[in-house]
């Protein structure tokens, strides 16, 4: 305890307590990854790192939500709680490095700028943007993580500051919408949903019932004599402790010392803490989370500090104990009450956050629930991970560029078609590095045999060219002129994506998480796909274009990763399919048809 601001310096179980945390993590964001790698082993880097950190930082803040409740109900907890700044600072951690890898990887690279790409590309009919939530709730969450510090927590009062850090139940509920309309909306699994759903009920109750233990103090007013509250019996208060009870919804800790009694407001001048589970040793009343001490008959720390609480009238009738429910200004001296009657001393261990050593049954406890807690986040984020939506096979060559010779067509889209070995024509869609389309660097060689270099990004027969600006040159390459011919009029279920990223950049490269990024990329040029996968997992992706054949990428954007059912002619071009519609005839599926 200090008199003015100091740093608080580490000891042995502060070591302990981050080296137990820093290995939870890693071991989640570990398991995370090497199970989703098992279960996908061609799912991109950047995929498995987004996945992870956002599936430990959710658990994460189960864990810090739920250790408060929990210290309520049982005292044995606060050795969590001591240090669950630790915890709240690691949880925005993990969120940071989701939230930089996901606004990198969906935003960045684009013809927009990033900020306008997060805060317009997600939305469309009938459409909640899960990730300006995810972002609103970083926010949240960076506010609480940088004012953690004790120089915060002295200069803008404990009031204030706690005020401040309750908002981590706003940022909760931000998070929980995030996941809702986002990853759960891409990946369905009913384990998913029921475990997220388990979290948030679980918390709900948790606090309920630690709130309702709080509150069934409240009816010892039906007692009241006058102005004076009942709360309960002499012998109910152990020496050398407290009975807290919650009078008028403030928490008032009733304390013994030898033959006195004496009231006090049970929220410590430092961080709120619970004086009332604390002890009085040496003539003063000891917080347990820091070791603030206060002078049980007038609130006051002991010179030359100047910490003051609230006191509280209270009198003894019969074997009655009485308290005044109006406080006292912090630090008003009270006569404490006398008492005749002999009561247990309380053994039970005090924990004070800031010695190096717990006690050994307190130790014992808190193993015995660290593991537990070790074992229930293990289980909860291998869960996420096998419960993943299977993931579908793409491939990009990242770093690896090949030569290819052809001869260029820009209609519908830039491609590059080249004589097959064995006959025949393939069409690689050509596009440009980032979030842009490949037009401004083949418009001139239309028709014309080339020799350009760039990267494959190829899946299920479909291939693509990330092209290398400035690689295009001349060549005396001659193609049969192409041969397209109709398959006749159908009528697709799918979703539209980009090629870019479908094809193998990104896996996923569709649904509902990626559907921001997939209108960034066909906004910036990326011929568009509409992408149909039947009941029995058989795929079919089709280049997308207007009714007469004309690029649709502007008039497309708001139904980007939406179920959709669009009636066109299919023909064949090369070995492309391709789909010509007018967009405004494609009719959005409701749930209800799925």
């Amino acid at each position: 305890m200090g008199h003015a601001y100091r740093a608080v310096g580490w000891n042995r179980q502060k070591r302990i307590y981050d080296t137990t945390l820093a290995l939870g993590i890693g071991l989640c964001v570990a398991l995370f990854m090497a199970l989703t790698f098992a279960a996908n082993p061609l799912v991109t880097a950047e995929t498995l790192l987004i996945r992870a950190f956002a599936a430990s930082a959710f658990v994460l803040l189960h864990v810090i939500l739920s250790i408060g409740p929990l210290c309520r109900l049982d005292a044995r907890f606060l050795p969590l709680l001591y240090n669950r700044r630790h915890l709240g600072v690691a949880m925005f951690v993990l969120a940071l490095a989701h939230g930089v890898l996901a606004f990198v990887q969906f935003h960045a690279l684009g013809v927009i700028s990033p900020l306008e790409s997060l805060l317009t590309s997600d939305g469309g009919p009938g459409t909640i943007p899960f990730q300006p939530l995810g972002a609103a709730a970083l926010a949240v969450l960076f506010l609480m993580a940088a004012t953690s510090h004790d120089f915060w927590l002295r200069n803008l009062t404990p009031p204030t500051w706690k005020a401040l850090h309750m908002a981590v139940y706003v940022a909760y509920a931000l998070i929980v919408l995030h996941v809702a309309f986002g990853f759960l909306q891409a990946n369905t699994s009913p384990y998913l949903l029921a475990a997220t759903a388990a979290g948030a009920l679980g918390l709900f109750g948790l606090h309920l019932v630690a709130a309702q233990r709080e509150r069934t103090t409240d009816r010892a007013e039906q007692l009241a004599r006058g102005a004076w509250i009942d709360v309960g019996d002499v012998a109910s208060i152990p020496d050398g402790r407290a009975k807290t009870v919650s009078i008028a919804g403030e928490r008032v800790a009733i304390f013994r010392y030898g033959e006195k009694l004496s009231a006090l407001s049970s929220v410590c001048r430092h961080q709120n803490g619970p004086l009332g589970e604390g002890r009085v040793v040496d003539g003063c009343v000891v917080c347990p989370w820091h070791g603030y001490q206060y002078r049980p008959h007038d609130g006051r720390s002991p010179e030359p500090f100047t910490e003051r609480v609230p006191t509280f009238r209270v009198r003894v009738e019969g074997a009655r104990v009485l308290v005044d429910p109006r406080p006292l200004p912090p630090g008003t001296a009270v006569e404490p009450a006398h008492v005749a009657t002999q009561t247990q001393h309380d053994e039970r261990e005090l924990y004070v956050g800031y010695l190096p050593q717990s006690p050994p049954r307190q130790a014992r406890f808190t193993r015995g629930v660290v593991l537990a807690l070790f074992a229930a986040c293990l289980a909860v984020v291998s869960l996420a991970a096998l419960a993943q939506t299977p993931l579908r096979a793409g491939q990009f060559e990242f770093g690896v560029v090949r030569e290819f010779r052809g001869v260029l067509a820009s209609a519908p889209h830039p491609q590059l078609r080249v004589q097959r070995p064995g006959g025949g024509v393939s069409s690689y869609l050509l596009v440009a590095p980032g979030k842009h389309g490949a037009d401004a660097f083949v418009r001139e060689f239309d028709g014309r045999g080339v020799t350009l270099r760039g990267s494959l990004v190829h899946s299920g027969g479909r291939t693509l060219v990330e092209l290398e600006p400035g690689s295009i040159a001349l060549a005396d390459v001659s193609i049969d002129a192409s041969r397209t011919h109709d398959l006749g009029r159908v009528t697709l279920r799918g979703e539209i994506v980009d090629s870019k990223c479908h094809l193998g950049v990104m896996t996923p490269g569709e649904r509902r998480t990626h559907r921001a990024c997939a209108q960034l990329c066909i906004r910036g040029g990326i011929p568009p796909l509409f992408w149909v996968e039947d009941e029995r997992g058989d795929v079919q992706r089709l280049l997308l274009v207007g009714a007469n054949g004309e690029a649709v990428n502007e008039r497309v954007l708001e139904l980007v990763g939406l179920p959709l059912e669009i009636e066109g002619v299919v023909s064949q071009l090369d070995d492309w399919l391709v789909l010509s519609a007018d967009p405004a005839a494609y009719r959005r599926i409701e749930k209800g048809e799925r």
